[in-house]
């Protein structure tokens, strides 16, 4: 099959070839039914839109965009938490774009909006921006198949994503690390609050399972069921699934949770329930965001190199944008955690583990 041109897509589909030229440059002036016509057509004919052609009308716009699919539309307090999470990864992002001259534009898209795509595919048909960062927590995201469709210069963020550039914490070597430090210090039964976000187990959760499944097994514990516990992101989750877990007749000696903020609610529970910490259960966060040295006791908490990966996604995009860095050359890197430890777990001062 020769090259495709927007002719061949609009005889595919029925429409004129100015209605291709507009769901390419500005889909959401297009009605939905006749969109998505469009696109199967395009989708048929593996037609793909010439980038290198409109590179020669525009110059480069020296922007990026973060985007963050966020999934199902959030509840409120999920909601501030996503929010919470992508602003401090904003904040990293605008201080390195900053210092190279780059702007930063800052998108989200929920799946179960049927018009979210189409919105995003906009920066991408006009060329407002130069590459995208991608924010997602499942490898068959519809933006990361789009944006390979299009061959447009894209880095994900997070996720380790097979035939694409990517920026990853070492997820599995960090859980397993807390587990080891846990057992070795005394602990016999560890709790996980392995996280989860709509009820998916995604990539980031199965490799922190692994870890710990791991870590357990080297240490000569068993893998319990009743230990490992599902809880989303909030430290609302944390102190429920903490006071249920204080209900039963054998409580664990330790918790760790899937982040500060769970860890946080977890330190509630324990405190309501006259629990001592780290006397009676250790606890353990993740993420070491500045608010774990100041609890009451401080949070021994998993610490990652964010502004590290940060500085590797962008001139990994930087890269591609300018044609230093060939398609089939794949910057694929995964950054080690290290374990803050501090009162939590009955250890003062910071270690490194």
């Amino acid at each position: 099959m020769g090259q495709m041109t927007i002719k061949d897509v609009a005889r595919r589909a029925g429409v004129s070839f100015q209605t291709v030229s507009l769901v390419l440059n500005h889909p959401e002036k297009v009605a939905r039914t006749t969109r998505e016509t469009i696109e199967a057509a395009m989708r048929d004919l593996e037609f793909v839109p010439s980038l290198a052609a409109r590179s020669l009308r525009k110059k480069p716009s020296r922007s990026i965009a973060c985007v963050f699919a966020v999934g199902a539309r959030p509840g409120d307090a999920d909601g501030l938490v996503q929010r919470a999470d992508e602003g401090l990864l904003l904040q990293a992002f605008a201080t390195v774009t900053d210092q190279h001259g780059y702007t930063l534009i800052h998108r989200r898209w929920c799946r179960d909006d049927p018009d979210g795509l189409s919105r995003i595919t906009g920066l991408v048909s006009e060329a407002r921006v130069d590459g995208i960062v991608v924010f997602a927590d499942q490898r068959d995201d519809p933006l990361i198949g789009l944006l390979q469709a299009k061959r447009f210069p894209f880095v994900v963020f997070g996720l380790d994503m097979p035939g694409a550039h990517c920026a990853v914490r070492a997820e599995r070597d960090a859980i397993y690390e807390a587990v080891r430090y846990l057992a070795r210090t005394g602990s016999r039964s560890i709790c996980f609050f392995k996280g989860e976000r709509d009820g998916r187990r995604t990539p980031t959760v199965a490799e922190r399972f692994r870890g710990y499944r791991e870590a357990l097994a080297e240490a000569g514990l068993p893998l319990r069921d009743d230990l490992v516990v599902p809880c989303d992101w909030t430290s609302e989750s944390g102190h429920r699934a903490t006071l249920r877990l204080l209900d039963r007749p054998d409580r664990p000696d330790a918790i760790l949770a899937a982040d500060d903020r769970v860890a946080f609610g977890v330190l509630k529970a324990l405190h309501d329930r006259g629990v001592r910490v780290p006397g009676a259960i250790r606890v353990v966060g993740f993420d070491n965001c500045v608010q774990s040295a100041f609890t009451i006791p401080s949070l021994t908490s998993i610490e990652g190199p964010t502004l590290e990966m940060v500085r590797f996604a962008f001139a990994t995009l930087v890269e591609v944008v300018e044609g230093t860095r060939g398609p089939d050359d794949l910057a694929q890197r995964q950054f080690p955690t290290r374990l803050v430890v501090r009162d939590s777990t009955g250890s003062t001062g910071r270690a490194q583990l």
